[in-house]
Protein backbone atom coordinates (compact mmCIF):
# COMPACT_ATOMS: atom_id res chain seq x y z
CA UNK A 1 0.00 0.00 0.00
CA UNK A 2 2.80 2.43 0.87
CA UNK A 3 4.42 1.69 -2.49
CA UNK A 4 1.16 2.43 -4.27
CA UNK A 5 0.81 5.68 -2.36
CA UNK A 6 4.34 6.76 -3.39
CA UNK A 7 3.71 5.65 -6.97
CA UNK A 8 0.53 7.66 -7.38
CA UNK A 9 1.54 10.69 -5.37
CA UNK A 10 -0.14 12.17 -2.31
CA UNK A 11 -2.90 14.23 -4.06
CA UNK A 12 -4.12 11.33 -6.20
CA UNK A 13 -3.85 8.83 -3.36
CA UNK A 14 -5.89 11.12 -1.09
CA UNK A 15 -8.56 11.55 -3.72
CA UNK A 16 -8.79 7.84 -4.46
CA UNK A 17 -8.66 6.62 -0.90
CA UNK A 18 -11.46 8.95 0.19
CA UNK A 19 -13.73 7.65 -2.59
CA UNK A 20 -15.89 10.70 -2.19
CA UNK A 21 -17.56 12.99 -4.68
CA UNK A 22 -15.87 16.01 -3.13
CA UNK A 23 -12.44 14.61 -3.90
CA UNK A 24 -13.09 14.38 -7.63
CA UNK A 25 -11.73 17.84 -8.38
CA UNK A 26 -8.36 17.07 -6.77
CA UNK A 27 -8.23 13.78 -8.67
CA UNK A 28 -8.95 15.41 -12.03
CA UNK A 29 -6.42 18.20 -11.50
CA UNK A 30 -3.68 15.72 -10.54
CA UNK A 31 -4.30 12.93 -13.01
CA UNK A 32 -2.97 14.87 -16.02
CA UNK A 33 0.57 14.65 -14.69
CA UNK A 34 0.66 10.88 -14.21
CA UNK A 35 2.76 8.37 -16.13
CA UNK A 36 1.29 5.37 -17.96
CA UNK A 37 2.35 3.07 -15.10
CA UNK A 38 0.56 5.21 -12.58
CA UNK A 39 -2.53 5.37 -14.76
CA UNK A 40 -2.72 1.58 -14.88
CA UNK A 41 -2.66 1.47 -11.10
CA UNK A 42 -5.39 4.11 -10.98
CA UNK A 43 -7.58 2.08 -13.33
CA UNK A 44 -7.28 -0.99 -11.11
CA UNK A 45 -7.82 0.82 -7.83
CA UNK A 46 -10.48 3.10 -9.32
CA UNK A 47 -12.49 0.12 -10.59
CA UNK A 48 -12.48 -1.42 -7.14
CA UNK A 49 -13.47 1.82 -5.49
CA UNK A 50 -16.26 2.40 -8.03
CA UNK A 51 -17.63 -1.01 -7.20
CA UNK A 52 -17.55 -0.11 -3.52
CA UNK A 53 -19.35 3.18 -4.14
CA UNK A 54 -21.94 1.44 -6.34
CA UNK A 55 -22.54 -1.20 -3.69
CA UNK A 56 -22.86 1.51 -1.02
CA UNK A 57 -25.33 3.44 -3.15
CA UNK A 58 -27.45 0.40 -3.92
CA UNK A 59 -27.47 -0.66 -0.27
CA UNK A 60 -29.00 2.62 0.93
CA UNK A 61 -32.28 2.02 2.74
CA UNK A 62 -35.36 3.31 0.87
CA UNK A 63 -36.18 5.73 3.69
CA UNK A 64 -32.73 7.34 3.49
CA UNK A 65 -32.95 7.52 -0.31
CA UNK A 66 -36.38 9.15 -0.07
CA UNK A 67 -35.22 11.78 2.41
CA UNK A 68 -32.22 12.70 0.28
CA UNK A 69 -34.39 12.70 -2.86
CA UNK A 70 -36.67 15.28 -1.27
CA UNK A 71 -33.77 17.70 -0.92
CA UNK A 72 -32.52 16.85 -4.39
CA UNK A 73 -35.78 17.24 -6.28
CA UNK A 74 -37.98 19.76 -4.47
CA UNK A 75 -36.91 22.70 -6.65
CA UNK A 76 -37.43 20.75 -9.87
CA UNK A 77 -40.82 19.50 -8.64
CA UNK A 78 -42.09 23.01 -7.92
CA UNK A 79 -40.71 24.15 -11.29
CA UNK A 80 -42.75 21.42 -12.98
CA UNK A 81 -45.88 22.30 -11.02
CA UNK A 82 -45.54 25.99 -11.76
CA UNK A 83 -44.95 25.26 -15.43
CA UNK A 84 -48.24 23.36 -15.49
CA UNK A 85 -50.04 26.30 -13.86
CA UNK A 86 -48.59 28.84 -16.31
CA UNK A 87 -48.80 26.82 -19.52
CA UNK A 88 -51.45 24.10 -19.16
CA UNK A 89 -53.99 25.00 -16.50
CA UNK A 90 -56.48 27.01 -18.54
CA UNK A 91 -59.20 27.01 -15.86
CA UNK A 92 -61.12 30.27 -15.62
CA UNK A 93 -59.97 30.65 -12.03
CA UNK A 94 -56.29 30.59 -13.00
CA UNK A 95 -55.31 34.20 -13.60
CA UNK A 96 -51.66 33.47 -14.38
CA UNK A 97 -52.27 31.03 -17.25
CA UNK A 98 -50.28 32.51 -20.12
CA UNK A 99 -49.02 29.64 -22.29
CA UNK A 100 -45.55 29.07 -23.69
CA UNK A 101 -43.09 31.88 -24.38
CA UNK A 102 -45.31 34.54 -22.88
CA UNK A 103 -45.20 36.61 -19.71
CA UNK A 104 -47.92 36.83 -17.14
CA UNK A 105 -47.77 40.49 -16.12
CA UNK A 106 -48.64 41.85 -12.70
CA UNK A 107 -50.00 45.22 -13.79
CA UNK A 108 -50.86 46.65 -10.37
CA UNK A 109 -49.23 46.50 -6.97
CA UNK A 110 -49.48 43.04 -5.46
CA UNK A 111 -52.30 42.39 -3.01
CA UNK A 112 -53.39 39.29 -1.05
CA UNK A 113 -55.12 37.78 -4.07
CA UNK A 114 -51.75 37.12 -5.73
CA UNK A 115 -51.24 33.31 -5.58
CA UNK A 116 -47.48 33.15 -4.95
CA UNK A 117 -45.65 32.71 -1.66
CA UNK A 118 -43.63 35.68 -0.29
CA UNK A 119 -44.41 38.21 -3.06
CA UNK A 120 -42.90 41.70 -3.10
CA UNK A 121 -45.20 44.73 -3.49
CA UNK A 122 -42.27 47.04 -4.30
CA UNK A 123 -41.90 45.68 -7.82
CA UNK A 124 -44.23 44.77 -10.66
CA UNK A 125 -43.47 41.36 -12.08
CA UNK A 126 -43.56 39.64 -15.38
CA UNK A 127 -43.15 35.87 -15.16
CA UNK A 128 -43.38 33.05 -17.66
CA UNK A 129 -41.93 29.85 -19.06
CA UNK A 130 -39.69 29.63 -22.08
CA UNK A 131 -40.00 26.63 -24.38
CA UNK A 132 -37.02 25.98 -26.64
CA UNK A 133 -37.93 22.62 -28.15
CA UNK A 134 -38.38 24.31 -31.52
CA UNK A 135 -35.28 26.46 -31.26
CA UNK A 136 -33.95 29.62 -29.61
CA UNK A 137 -36.11 32.27 -27.95
CA UNK A 138 -35.48 36.02 -28.14
CA UNK A 139 -36.23 38.43 -25.29
CA UNK A 140 -36.34 42.18 -26.01
CA UNK A 141 -36.39 44.94 -23.40
CA UNK A 142 -36.95 48.68 -24.05
CA UNK A 143 -34.82 51.50 -22.70
CA UNK A 144 -35.75 52.14 -19.05
CA UNK A 145 -33.83 54.95 -17.37
CA UNK A 146 -36.08 56.09 -14.53
CA UNK A 147 -36.16 53.01 -12.27
CA UNK A 148 -34.65 49.69 -11.34
CA UNK A 149 -35.45 46.84 -13.71
CA UNK A 150 -34.06 43.39 -14.33
CA UNK A 151 -34.59 40.31 -16.46
CA UNK A 152 -33.57 37.06 -14.82
CA UNK A 153 -33.84 33.57 -16.30
CA UNK A 154 -33.74 30.42 -14.15
CA UNK A 155 -33.21 26.78 -15.06
CA UNK A 156 -35.08 23.89 -13.46
CA UNK A 157 -32.45 23.62 -10.73
CA UNK A 158 -33.14 27.15 -9.52
CA UNK A 159 -29.91 28.50 -11.01
CA UNK A 160 -30.22 31.97 -12.56
CA UNK A 161 -27.95 31.68 -15.56
CA UNK A 162 -29.00 35.05 -17.02
CA UNK A 163 -29.26 38.22 -14.91
CA UNK A 164 -29.42 41.51 -16.80
CA UNK A 165 -30.92 44.96 -16.28
CA UNK A 166 -30.19 48.44 -14.98
CA UNK A 167 -27.68 47.54 -12.21
CA UNK A 168 -25.94 44.91 -14.33
CA UNK A 169 -25.50 46.02 -17.92
CA UNK A 170 -27.23 49.37 -18.25
CA UNK A 171 -30.52 50.97 -19.19
CA UNK A 172 -30.41 50.93 -23.00
CA UNK A 173 -32.80 48.83 -25.07
CA UNK A 174 -31.36 45.34 -25.61
CA UNK A 175 -32.25 41.98 -27.01
CA UNK A 176 -31.05 38.57 -25.84
CA UNK A 177 -31.20 35.16 -27.46
CA UNK A 178 -31.27 31.89 -25.53
CA UNK A 179 -29.82 28.92 -27.40
CA UNK A 180 -30.97 25.41 -26.38
CA UNK A 181 -28.72 22.33 -26.40
CA UNK A 182 -28.06 20.66 -29.77
CA UNK A 183 -29.21 23.69 -31.76
CA UNK A 184 -27.63 23.25 -35.20
CA UNK A 185 -28.85 26.45 -36.89
CA UNK A 186 -27.23 29.83 -37.30
CA UNK A 187 -27.49 32.51 -34.65
CA UNK A 188 -28.68 35.74 -36.31
CA UNK A 189 -25.98 38.36 -36.76
CA UNK A 190 -28.03 40.89 -34.76
CA UNK A 191 -26.70 39.70 -31.40
CA UNK A 192 -23.36 40.56 -29.79
CA UNK A 193 -21.79 37.62 -28.02
CA UNK A 194 -22.51 39.26 -24.66
CA UNK A 195 -26.23 38.82 -25.33
CA UNK A 196 -26.12 35.22 -26.58
CA UNK A 197 -26.97 32.80 -23.77
CA UNK A 198 -26.22 29.10 -24.17
CA UNK A 199 -28.98 27.38 -22.21
CA UNK A 200 -28.48 23.89 -20.69
CA UNK A 201 -32.04 22.65 -21.25
CA UNK A 202 -35.09 23.31 -23.40
CA UNK A 203 -37.17 24.91 -20.68
CA UNK A 204 -36.67 27.93 -18.43
CA UNK A 205 -38.51 30.33 -16.13
CA UNK A 206 -38.19 34.07 -16.65
CA UNK A 207 -38.78 36.92 -14.18
CA UNK A 208 -38.91 40.61 -15.12
CA UNK A 209 -38.94 43.11 -12.24
CA UNK A 210 -39.62 46.86 -12.37
CA UNK A 211 -39.49 48.97 -9.21
CA UNK A 212 -42.61 50.74 -7.94
CA UNK A 213 -41.61 53.92 -6.15
CA UNK A 214 -44.92 55.63 -5.33
CA UNK A 215 -47.70 53.34 -6.50
CA UNK A 216 -49.54 56.32 -7.96
CA UNK A 217 -51.84 55.61 -10.90
CA UNK A 218 -49.67 57.56 -13.33
CA UNK A 219 -46.58 55.61 -12.32
CA UNK A 220 -48.34 52.26 -12.67
CA UNK A 221 -49.46 53.22 -16.18
CA UNK A 222 -45.89 54.12 -17.07
CA UNK A 223 -44.61 50.76 -15.86
CA UNK A 224 -47.42 49.03 -17.78
CA UNK A 225 -46.19 50.77 -20.95
CA UNK A 226 -42.71 49.36 -20.34
CA UNK A 227 -44.21 45.92 -19.80
CA UNK A 228 -45.99 46.12 -23.15
CA UNK A 229 -42.63 46.67 -24.87
CA UNK A 230 -40.99 43.59 -23.35
CA UNK A 231 -41.29 40.65 -25.73
CA UNK A 232 -40.50 36.95 -25.57
CA UNK A 233 -40.55 35.53 -29.09
CA UNK A 234 -39.46 32.19 -30.65
CA UNK A 235 -36.59 32.92 -33.03
CA UNK A 236 -38.53 31.72 -36.09
CA UNK A 237 -41.30 34.23 -35.38
CA UNK A 238 -38.75 36.91 -34.56
CA UNK A 239 -37.06 36.43 -37.93
CA UNK A 240 -40.39 36.39 -39.77
CA UNK A 241 -41.31 39.67 -38.07
CA UNK A 242 -38.35 41.49 -39.59
CA UNK A 243 -35.91 40.67 -36.80
CA UNK A 244 -38.19 42.22 -34.20
CA UNK A 245 -40.06 40.86 -31.21
CA UNK A 246 -43.77 40.28 -31.62
CA UNK A 247 -45.91 42.20 -29.12
CA UNK A 248 -47.56 39.81 -26.70
CA UNK A 249 -51.00 41.26 -27.44
CA UNK A 250 -50.56 40.13 -31.06
CA UNK A 251 -49.70 36.52 -30.22
CA UNK A 252 -52.02 33.63 -29.47
CA UNK A 253 -51.66 31.61 -26.29
CA UNK A 254 -49.87 28.34 -27.07
CA UNK A 255 -50.53 25.78 -24.33
CA UNK A 256 -47.89 23.42 -23.02
CA UNK A 257 -48.16 19.70 -23.73
CA UNK A 258 -46.05 18.28 -20.92
CA UNK A 259 -46.98 15.03 -19.19
CA UNK A 260 -49.33 15.65 -16.28
CA UNK A 261 -48.82 13.00 -13.57
CA UNK A 262 -51.80 11.89 -11.54
CA UNK A 263 -52.78 14.34 -8.83
CA UNK A 264 -50.72 17.28 -10.07
CA UNK A 265 -53.72 19.58 -10.70
CA UNK A 266 -54.87 19.02 -7.13
CA UNK A 267 -51.73 20.18 -5.38
CA UNK A 268 -49.68 22.31 -7.79
CA UNK A 269 -50.92 25.44 -6.00
CA UNK A 270 -49.47 25.33 -2.50
CA UNK A 271 -47.40 22.41 -3.69
CA UNK A 272 -44.99 22.05 -0.79
CA UNK A 273 -47.69 21.86 1.86
CA UNK A 274 -50.28 19.85 -0.05
CA UNK A 275 -48.43 17.11 -1.87
CA UNK A 276 -48.14 13.56 -0.57
CA UNK A 277 -45.21 11.20 -0.83
CA UNK A 278 -46.97 9.34 -3.63
CA UNK A 279 -47.50 12.53 -5.59
CA UNK A 280 -43.98 13.80 -5.00
CA UNK A 281 -42.18 10.64 -6.11
CA UNK A 282 -44.51 10.15 -9.05
CA UNK A 283 -43.74 13.71 -10.13
CA UNK A 284 -40.01 13.26 -9.60
CA UNK A 285 -40.14 10.17 -11.83
CA UNK A 286 -41.99 12.20 -14.48
CA UNK A 287 -39.33 14.92 -14.31
CA UNK A 288 -36.50 12.44 -14.81
CA UNK A 289 -38.25 11.25 -17.98
CA UNK A 290 -38.93 14.75 -19.33
CA UNK A 291 -36.63 15.48 -22.31
CA UNK A 292 -36.89 19.24 -21.72
CA UNK A 293 -35.29 18.87 -18.27
CA UNK A 294 -32.01 16.96 -18.70
CA UNK A 295 -29.83 16.25 -15.70
CA UNK A 296 -26.65 18.21 -15.13
CA UNK A 297 -23.61 17.29 -17.19
CA UNK A 298 -20.75 15.55 -15.37
CA UNK A 299 -22.32 15.71 -11.90
CA UNK A 300 -21.03 12.80 -9.82
CA UNK A 301 -23.26 13.82 -6.91
CA UNK A 302 -26.39 13.78 -9.04
CA UNK A 303 -25.36 10.55 -10.73
CA UNK A 304 -25.10 8.89 -7.34
CA UNK A 305 -28.58 10.19 -6.45
CA UNK A 306 -29.99 8.86 -9.71
CA UNK A 307 -28.49 5.43 -8.99
CA UNK A 308 -30.13 5.40 -5.59
CA UNK A 309 -33.47 6.43 -7.07
CA UNK A 310 -33.27 3.55 -9.53
CA UNK A 311 -33.12 1.19 -6.58
CA UNK A 312 -36.71 2.22 -5.78
CA UNK A 313 -37.84 2.20 -9.41
CA UNK A 314 -37.57 5.93 -10.15
CA UNK A 315 -35.59 7.14 -13.15
CA UNK A 316 -35.26 7.58 -16.87
CA UNK A 317 -36.71 4.69 -18.85
CA UNK A 318 -38.21 3.01 -15.80
CA UNK A 319 -41.89 2.39 -15.05
CA UNK A 320 -42.56 3.71 -11.57
CA UNK A 321 -45.98 2.83 -10.14
CA UNK A 322 -46.67 3.67 -6.52
CA UNK A 323 -49.59 1.25 -6.33
CA UNK A 324 -47.31 -1.67 -7.19
CA UNK A 325 -44.82 -0.99 -4.40
CA UNK A 326 -44.90 -3.22 -1.36
CA UNK A 327 -46.53 -1.76 1.73
CA UNK A 328 -43.10 -1.77 3.41
CA UNK A 329 -41.51 0.25 0.62
CA UNK A 330 -44.41 2.72 0.51
CA UNK A 331 -44.10 3.21 4.26
CA UNK A 332 -40.35 3.77 3.90
CA UNK A 333 -40.80 6.35 1.16
CA UNK A 334 -43.49 8.14 3.15
CA UNK A 335 -41.22 8.26 6.20
CA UNK A 336 -38.30 9.58 4.13
CA UNK A 337 -40.56 12.14 2.43
CA UNK A 338 -41.76 13.39 5.82
CA UNK A 339 -38.21 13.53 7.18
CA UNK A 340 -37.08 15.54 4.15
CA UNK A 341 -39.95 17.99 4.49
CA UNK A 342 -39.27 18.50 8.19
CA UNK A 343 -35.51 18.86 7.71
CA UNK A 344 -36.03 21.66 5.16
CA UNK A 345 -38.45 23.51 7.44
CA UNK A 346 -36.15 23.11 10.43
CA UNK A 347 -32.99 24.09 8.57
CA UNK A 348 -34.72 27.18 7.15
CA UNK A 349 -34.93 28.53 10.69
CA UNK A 350 -31.69 27.17 12.16
CA UNK A 351 -29.10 27.32 9.39
CA UNK A 352 -29.49 30.93 8.31
CA UNK A 353 -26.79 33.54 8.91
CA UNK A 354 -27.71 35.40 12.09
CA UNK A 355 -28.07 39.14 11.47
CA UNK A 356 -29.12 40.46 14.86
CA UNK A 357 -31.96 37.95 15.03
CA UNK A 358 -32.84 38.04 11.33
CA UNK A 359 -31.91 34.99 9.27
CA UNK A 360 -29.98 35.85 6.13
CA UNK A 361 -30.47 33.39 3.30
CA UNK A 362 -27.30 31.51 2.37
CA UNK A 363 -27.64 32.04 -1.36
CA UNK A 364 -24.04 32.23 -2.47
CA UNK A 365 -24.72 29.98 -5.46
CA UNK A 366 -23.68 26.37 -5.89
CA UNK A 367 -27.20 24.97 -6.25
CA UNK A 368 -25.74 22.16 -8.35
CA UNK A 369 -24.47 20.52 -5.15
CA UNK A 370 -25.98 22.49 -2.26
CA UNK A 371 -29.28 20.69 -2.27
CA UNK A 372 -30.42 21.84 1.15
CA UNK A 373 -29.88 25.50 0.20
CA UNK A 374 -31.74 24.83 -3.03
CA UNK A 375 -34.62 23.16 -1.23
CA UNK A 376 -34.90 25.95 1.35
CA UNK A 377 -35.23 28.62 -1.33
CA UNK A 378 -37.72 26.45 -3.22
CA UNK A 379 -39.83 25.94 -0.10
CA UNK A 380 -39.70 29.44 1.39
CA UNK A 381 -39.42 31.67 -1.69
CA UNK A 382 -39.48 29.74 -4.95
CA UNK A 383 -37.80 31.64 -7.82
CA UNK A 384 -35.78 33.80 -5.43
CA UNK A 385 -32.20 34.22 -6.67
CA UNK A 386 -29.64 31.52 -6.00
CA UNK A 387 -26.97 34.14 -5.33
CA UNK A 388 -26.82 37.72 -4.11
CA UNK A 389 -25.89 39.31 -7.43
CA UNK A 390 -29.38 40.76 -7.81
CA UNK A 391 -30.83 40.99 -4.33
CA UNK A 392 -30.63 39.38 -0.95
CA UNK A 393 -33.13 38.72 1.78
CA UNK A 394 -33.61 37.82 5.40
CA UNK A 395 -36.32 36.02 7.36
CA UNK A 396 -37.67 36.92 10.78
CA UNK A 397 -39.95 34.60 12.74
CA UNK A 398 -39.49 35.81 16.32
CA UNK A 399 -39.38 39.01 18.33
CA UNK A 400 -36.44 40.41 20.30
CA UNK A 401 -37.20 37.97 23.14
CA UNK A 402 -37.17 34.96 20.82
CA UNK A 403 -40.96 34.54 20.95
CA UNK A 404 -43.01 33.79 17.80
CA UNK A 405 -44.50 36.90 16.21
CA UNK A 406 -48.22 37.21 16.85
CA UNK A 407 -50.91 39.71 15.86
CA UNK A 408 -52.19 39.53 19.42
CA UNK A 409 -49.23 41.73 20.39
CA UNK A 410 -47.92 45.16 19.41
CA UNK A 411 -44.35 45.64 18.22
CA UNK A 412 -41.93 48.33 17.09
CA UNK A 413 -38.94 48.21 14.75
CA UNK A 414 -36.57 51.19 15.02
CA UNK A 415 -34.01 52.27 12.43
CA UNK A 416 -31.20 54.76 12.96
CA UNK A 417 -31.40 57.17 10.02
CA UNK A 418 -27.60 57.14 9.89
CA UNK A 419 -27.54 53.35 9.61
CA UNK A 420 -30.21 52.31 7.13
CA UNK A 421 -29.81 49.02 5.20
CA UNK A 422 -26.85 49.58 2.82
CA UNK A 423 -28.02 49.03 -0.77
CA UNK A 424 -27.32 50.45 -4.21
CA UNK A 425 -30.97 50.22 -5.25
CA UNK A 426 -33.71 49.96 -2.58
CA UNK A 427 -34.86 47.95 0.43
CA UNK A 428 -38.28 46.58 1.24
CA UNK A 429 -39.76 44.95 4.36
CA UNK A 430 -42.97 43.02 3.55
CA UNK A 431 -45.07 41.34 6.26
CA UNK A 432 -46.74 37.95 5.69
CA UNK A 433 -48.85 35.48 7.57
CA UNK A 434 -47.13 32.42 9.01
CA UNK A 435 -47.29 30.67 5.61
CA UNK A 436 -45.80 33.55 3.63
CA UNK A 437 -48.86 35.25 2.13
CA UNK A 438 -50.14 38.83 2.32
CA UNK A 439 -53.22 39.36 4.50
CA UNK A 440 -55.76 42.05 3.63
CA UNK A 441 -55.85 45.16 5.81
CA UNK A 442 -57.83 48.38 5.84
CA UNK A 443 -55.07 50.64 4.47
CA UNK A 444 -53.78 48.16 1.85
CA UNK A 445 -50.23 48.41 3.15
CA UNK A 446 -48.20 45.20 3.03
CA UNK A 447 -44.70 46.59 3.21
CA UNK A 448 -42.52 49.53 4.19
CA UNK A 449 -39.61 50.48 1.96
CA UNK A 450 -36.94 53.03 1.17
CA UNK A 451 -39.08 54.68 -1.52
CA UNK A 452 -41.75 55.51 1.09
CA UNK A 453 -39.09 56.95 3.35
CA UNK A 454 -37.59 59.09 0.57
CA UNK A 455 -41.04 60.39 -0.41
CA UNK A 456 -41.89 61.45 3.15
CA UNK A 457 -44.63 58.84 3.55
CA UNK A 458 -42.93 57.64 6.73
CA UNK A 459 -42.23 59.95 9.65
CA UNK A 460 -38.86 60.24 11.40
CA UNK A 461 -38.19 61.76 14.82
CA UNK A 462 -34.81 62.59 16.38
CA UNK A 463 -32.96 60.68 13.68
CA UNK A 464 -35.05 57.53 14.19
CA UNK A 465 -37.55 55.72 11.98
CA UNK A 466 -39.96 53.75 14.14
CA UNK A 467 -42.28 51.24 12.42
CA UNK A 468 -45.38 50.26 14.40
CA UNK A 469 -46.34 46.64 13.78
CA UNK A 470 -49.74 45.59 15.10
CA UNK A 471 -53.09 44.24 14.01
CA UNK A 472 -55.25 47.04 15.41
CA UNK A 473 -55.16 50.48 13.80
CA UNK A 474 -53.18 52.92 16.01
CA UNK A 475 -55.14 55.80 17.50
CA UNK A 476 -52.06 58.04 17.55
CA UNK A 477 -51.83 59.84 14.14
CA UNK A 478 -48.01 59.77 14.20
CA UNK A 479 -47.98 56.03 14.78
CA UNK A 480 -50.64 55.59 12.13
CA UNK A 481 -48.34 57.13 9.51
CA UNK A 482 -45.71 54.46 10.25
CA UNK A 483 -48.17 51.60 10.79
CA UNK A 484 -47.41 48.25 9.19
CA UNK A 485 -50.61 46.21 9.68
CA UNK A 486 -50.00 42.72 11.07
CA UNK A 487 -52.20 39.64 10.54
CA UNK A 488 -54.43 38.73 13.48
CA UNK A 489 -52.49 35.55 14.20
CA UNK A 490 -48.90 34.45 13.52
CA UNK A 491 -46.79 36.33 11.00
CA UNK A 492 -43.28 36.67 9.66
CA UNK A 493 -41.07 38.92 7.55
CA UNK A 494 -38.95 38.31 4.46
CA UNK A 495 -36.97 41.46 3.69
CA UNK A 496 -35.56 42.32 0.27
CA UNK A 497 -32.30 44.20 -0.31
CA UNK A 498 -31.79 45.15 -3.95
CA UNK A 499 -28.14 45.77 -4.67
CA UNK A 500 -27.01 44.72 -1.17
CA UNK A 501 -23.64 45.62 0.25
CA UNK A 502 -21.66 42.86 1.99
CA UNK A 503 -22.98 43.49 5.53
CA UNK A 504 -26.46 42.51 4.36
CA UNK A 505 -25.25 39.19 2.99
CA UNK A 506 -22.69 38.19 5.61
CA UNK A 507 -24.87 39.17 8.56
CA UNK A 508 -22.74 41.98 10.01
CA UNK A 509 -25.35 44.72 9.47
CA UNK A 510 -27.21 45.67 12.66
CA UNK A 511 -30.72 45.00 11.36
CA UNK A 512 -33.25 46.24 13.97
CA UNK A 513 -35.04 43.68 16.09
CA UNK A 514 -38.82 43.61 16.37
CA UNK A 515 -39.54 44.57 19.96
CA UNK A 516 -42.76 43.69 21.76
CA UNK A 517 -44.48 46.67 23.34
CA UNK A 518 -44.81 45.94 27.07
Amino acid sequence: MEYTKRLLGAPVWAALSSASVDSSRELISSIRTLSAKRLLVIVAIGWALCMQVAQASSSQKPEAVAERAYLYGLQQAIFYGQRWIYTQNDAETNDIYSGLNRFFWVRKQITPDFPVVTPNATTLYGTGFLDMRDGPVVIEVPEITDRYFSVQIMDQYGIFRMIVGSPFNGTKARKYILIPPDFAGEVPADFPTTDIVQWPSKTAYGVVRMAVMTGAEAEIKKINAYQDQVTMTPMADWLANGHKGVAQADRDIVPGDYVIPAGLPDYAVGQVDKQTAEQYFTLLHTILNDPTMPVLEDSLLEAEMLDQLKSIGIGSGLAFDWSKLTSEKRAALEAGFKAGFESVRTTLKTNLINMNGWGVVRNAGGFETRWMDRAIIADAAWAAPDKNISHGGAFLFTDADGKPLSGANKYTMTFDMNDLPPVTQFWSIPIYDANGYFVANEINRYTVNSFMLAAGDLMTTDGKLVIYIQHEKPSDPDQLKNWLPAPAQGFRFTTRYYGPYAPLTNGTYNMPKVVKVK
